[in-house]
């Protein structure tokens, strides 16, 4: 691989994803009342049921609405620039990065121009946790894959923590351990 990786695939397919949670709370906007559901699977299994959302994540409050589009907006200036040099580094967590940066643009982009996020995605889990999962979008669930996907990052990186380099080496020495295939160590020169 040669020369930097291009960045708009990356953009195109958070543009994708933005519009598509952006065509998904329309088309509910659209044909929904506000608490109207209609079952899609099973009597309760998965329903469409439309909420409007003021706060965060689980429908919690927030203080201010204003801090609440700052801090939504800067956060998705913050990823699109991380996403940017992830993607030149051809590191793997740009997937994630991408998921949460794609939610955060869909998500400010209602508080925006409504004031409050539309929700429809209406679950039922086993009861080990909640009666309902709290309703939610297509950005929500960016957002949630982005956090799996994370956690398998963490849990199946199998790179070592760190390997030597002759730059770590402190001003002065000439020499560092080197490990070969068969798990012998020796002594080589840095100069």
């Amino acid at each position: 691989m040669s020369g930097k990786p291009a960045l708009w695939p990356w953009f195109g397919g958070a543009a994708f994803l933005i519009a598509f949670d952006q065509w998904t709370k329309y088309l509910i906007r659209s044909s929904f009342q506000v608490g109207e559901s209609i079952s899609l699977i099973g009597e309760d299994l998965i329903r469409l049921t439309y909420v409007l959302n003021p706060g965060v994540a689980f429908g919690l409050p927030v203080p201010s609405r204003t801090l609440l589009l700052i801090f939504g907006w800067t956060a998705a200036a913050a990823l699109a620039v991380y996403l940017s040099i992830l993607i030149r580094r051809r590191d793997a967590l740009r997937w994630p990065i991408l998921l949460f940066f794609s939610g955060a643009i869909g998500n400010s982009i209602d508080r925006t121009l409504y004031g409050e996020v539309t929700d429809f995605l209406d679950a039922d889990f086993p009861d080990f946790i909640m009666d309902r999962w709290p309703v939610f979008n297509v950005a929500d669930s960016c957002v949630t894959v982005g956090v799996l996907l994370v956690a398998l990052l963490v849990l199946f990186d199998r790179r070592p923590a760190h390997s030597p380099s002759p730059h770590d080496l402190a001003p002065g020495s000439s020499a560092a351990t080197v490990s070969s295939d068969d798990g012998t160590r020796s002594a080589t020169s840095a100069d």
